[in-house]
């Protein structure tokens, strides 16, 4: 199974749409989470259709700000347990694919005290958690300083905050392929500040269940601030061995008869 998570800041922009449309046809998500859509159900469905999606869970935006939307194709079934403006939880299944059990989608507020609250509100989900459990998004927060370039550093006590969550629920981070940052504020330096936010957990169930599953940050050709996330369950090396190739200029070796012979020899045996 194959996702796709972007905080994409609205559907105003065509540049967004078209930029998703070309990930959406070339990475081939089963299921893909919109934050920040900024947009009504019917102009996000035209950009649903377009991108090759069958199905979909909206939640509309507040004025001009917010708006979710979760799209998936039918070789899965999407089951909605609980839905807010910022959090949608799901079981998962297909007879066709291999699919954790549960998914949780995260927009986590920028406000502090806020995303404290919806903490609270993962935190329950996980008291139900008994299988597999991937949970990905835009967190709005950081696990370690290192995940911070410019600015003021982040005060201690929100990382903190923000690690005894990912602790509590019993998750970890999967990690990333790519680029560390996925948010910036695309100012010039020196003010330029940039910010691992966006990112997928899992439990320990989800690991054991797909252990090759990788995560990719991807650069959306700055048509957002926030990098696309790409997740594989099951990765494959799509490195293939290179083929054999016979090079004329080996029958012109002295030896070349006999270590032919010699190989057929060995070969027999």
């Amino acid at each position: 199974m194959n996702l796709l998570a972007w905080n994409c800041q609205g559907f105003g922009v065509a540049l967004i749409a078209r930029n998703l449309k070309q990930e959406c046809f070339q990475k081939k998500p089963h299921l893909v989470f919109l934050m920040e859509t900024k947009q009504k159900a019917g102009y996000v469905r035209k950009v649903r259709r377009r991108c090759g999606f069958d199905e979909e869970w909206m939640v509309n935006p507040v004025g001009r700000s917010g708006g979710l939307a979760l799209w998936w194709s039918d070789v899965i079934t999407v089951n909605i347990l609980f839905s807010s403006p910022n959090i949608i939880h799901t079981s998962v299944m297909s007879s066709t694919l291999s699919t954790p059990s549960y998914i949780t989608f995260i927009y986590g507020p920028t406000d502090e005290e806020e995303r404290r609250l919806y903490w609270k509100e993962v935190r329950k989900i996980s008291n139900n958690i008994r299988t597999s459990w991937l949970c990905l998004g835009d967190f709005n927060d950081i696990l370690a300083q290192n995940e911070k370039s410019g600015g003021l550093p982040r005060a201690w006590r929100k990382i903190l905050s923000f690690k005894n969550f990912v602790s509590d629920c019993e998750l970890e981070d999967l990690g990333y392929n790519g680029p560390i940052f996925t948010w910036c504020n695309n100012r010039d330096s020196p003010d330029t500040i940039s910010e691992c936010i966006d990112r997928a957990l899992g439990n320990t169930l989800l690991r054991e269940e797909f252990p090759t599953l990788q995560v990719f940050n991807i650069d959306p050709a700055r048509s957002s601030n926030h990098h696309l996330l790409f997740i594989q369950c099951q990765y494959e090396n799509q490195r293939r061995k290179r083929p054999f190739r016979f090079e004329a200029v080996w029958a012109s070796h002295d030896h070349y008869l006999e270590v032919i012979k010699e190989s057929w020899r060995t070969f027999s045996e």
